[in-house]
């Protein structure tokens, strides 16, 4: 009946098109935080009369210019904006060597998150895997797979997976994944041209000691995570040539590639005496997308994201990190590396989306930027994810500090691991300087209470009041004027209307919350018992 009322408007998560859209939305996961201005009501308005009745494009009436009278809607958004914030700390990475095979400080290559439990696979002197709950305390659990010292009772690796491991819940067998840019030879090439005549472009063939290579993207799997397979054909053959981003949509039932793309176009048909690798000199590293439902046979990526004209012409987007907020699969994010060749310097911006097809730079310019020359992180810097949250609330990316610019002669080039660190989760945030309202589209609650993360100045507030649909009166109880106002920092506070503490809705009953804000900033809001 709810749903019924709402006029279908968007393509929604990667939805098959025969499928209705449209509110309410059922979330993934119980948080939701503003990356965008999808969860946020457009608004209404209308024309009155003289009278003050309803003329809204209608050619019934007649009037001049400015006869009519304009009124905005109920749920119309005023006075608010998204705004991102920068990591308060870089904390270098520190785990204290503990056993005896760890002759060299712990490093990691890559995390991911499975079943709540963040799994780190790195070095120690020599490969190794950890394992922790609250991203603060590594575990070392015994693998039994490397001998050392006459027992297998270690946390040793035969090799390391190359580059970011994913998971993939459709596979017992192949749980553990993980893409990585590669070169093969000519022989190489032309049998997988044979098998996959539509999987190649020509701007993947270099030039290299006078050898013709060319470069692909390549896959590893695991059952287990510790014991690894090499693919031994290419997933496509293109110029992938960084560190790319493996991930299994849970919508689509698809893998999603994240990769390098470049932004050229092909060579006038009168030129055939260049280089196939001249392009180079003059296209810009962007970002690309791969979508497929055969991990083995993946279709050639789409550009999706690219240096426009709000960054230097001298920018381009070296890596992708894509990555999502932790209990929050919907709100999707990348934090690119700007790569900048005008000094050699990379800075950290941030993008969002809602499908992972379509993405929005947010507000705000670079979160992290390259120290300053002489610190250990004063040449270049990377961030890799996926985006932690830690026991006390923080959230974390994993951080690489270079003490030389990326293109600077190597043999001296340190890379040093950090966190950048948010407290408290607060990484975004809709922001009110003054007074502002929004409402938020039609949600089903993941729970019976609200939980909102904010923070107000000494003068501001953040009050909420529950619909069942946009313009319906309040939930009984459950009106702007009923709600204790929320004042001051709180990480995590329980909304309350006078006595009562719970939503007022049903489960599965969709839920619209009002928003009124002075002073204020809304970093999310959660649905929990």
């Amino acid at each position: 009946m709810i749903a019924a009322m709402f006029l279908v408007t968007i393509q929604f998560m990667g939805t098959a098109n025969t499928e209705p859209f449209g509110e309410p939305y059922e979330m993934q996961g119980t948080r939701l935080v503003f990356t965008n201005w999808h969860f946020v009501r457009a608004g209404s308005f209308a024309w009155l009369d003289r009278e003050g009745k309803p003329a809204y494009a209608t050619r019934d009436f007649k009037c001049e210019p400015d006869e009519c009278r304009w009124a905005a809607g109920a749920n119309s958004p005023r006075g608010v904006r998204i705004r991102a914030f920068k990591p308060s700390e870089i904390r270098r990475l520190d785990i204290p060597l503990e056993k005896p095979w760890e002759s060299q400080p712990i490093t990691f290559d890559c995390v991911a998150e499975d079943n709540g439990v963040y799994k780190a696979w790195g070095s120690c002197g020599a490969p190794c895997y950890f394992e922790s709950k609250d991203g603060f305390h590594w575990n070392r659990p015994s693998i039994g797979l490397v001998e050392f010292q006459g027992s297998k009772e270690n946390n040793l690796l035969p090799k390391l997976p190359i580059r970011n491991v994913f998971i993939d819940p459709s596979s017992e067998t192949e749980r553990y994944k993980c893409v990585y840019e590669a070169m093969i030879t000519e022989e190489e090439f032309e049998r997988y041209r044979a098998r996959r005549p539509d999987g190649w472009r020509s701007i993947a063939q270099r030039r290299i000691d006078d050898k013709t290579m060319y470069c692909c993207l390549k896959g590893m799997v695991s059952k287990d995570g510790f014991t690894w397979e090499e693919l031994p054909d290419p997933l496509v053959v293109d110029h992938t040539d960084t560190l790319n981003v493996g991930w299994f949509d849970p919508r689509s039932k698809k893998y999603v590639i994240f990769v390098r793309t470049w932004n050229t176009f092909p060579r006038a048909a009168s030129n055939t005496s260049a280089r196939w690798d001249s392009w180079l000199n003059h296209a810009r590293r962007c970002i690309g997308r791969i979508e497929g439902s055969d991990f083995r046979n993946l279709p050639l990526p789409e550009t999706i994201l690219e240096a426009g004209p709000d960054l230097p012409p001298t920018a381009g987007l070296y890596t992708n990190c894509f990555t999502w907020i932790p209990k929050a699969p919907d709100c999707l994010l990348m934090f690119p590396a700007v790569y900048d060749v005008s000094d050699d310097t990379t800075n950290i911006r941030i993008a969002s989306s809602l499908d992972g097809k379509v993405w929005n730079w947010v507000p705000g310019g670079p979160l992290m930027e390259t120290a300053p020359f002489g610190q250990w992180n004063g040449g270049c810097i990377f961030v890799n994810p996926p985006l932690m949250e830690f026991g006390d609330g923080s959230f974390a990316l994993l951080y690489a500090g270079y003490n030389v610019p990326h293109k600077y002669p190597r043999g001296l080039m340190k890379v040093d691991w950090a966190y950048a660190i948010w407290p408290h989760g607060r990484i975004l945030a809709v922001e009110a300087e003054d007074r502002g309202e929004f409402s938020t589209a039609a949600l089903i609650a993941k729970g019976p209470r609200l939980y909102l993360n904010a923070r107000t100045r000494r003068a501001g507030h953040v009050r909420v009041a529950a619909q069942t649909a946009p313009g319906s009166n309040a939930l009984p109880g459950r009106g702007m004027d009923e709600c204790v106002p929320l004042v001051g920092d709180q990480p995590r506070t329980r909304v309350r209307w006078n006595e009562a503490d719970t939503l007022g809705v049903e489960p599965g009953q969709p839920v619209v919350l009002r928003f009124e804000m002075e002073k204020a900033e809304l970093f999310s809001i959660e649905f929990g018992d």
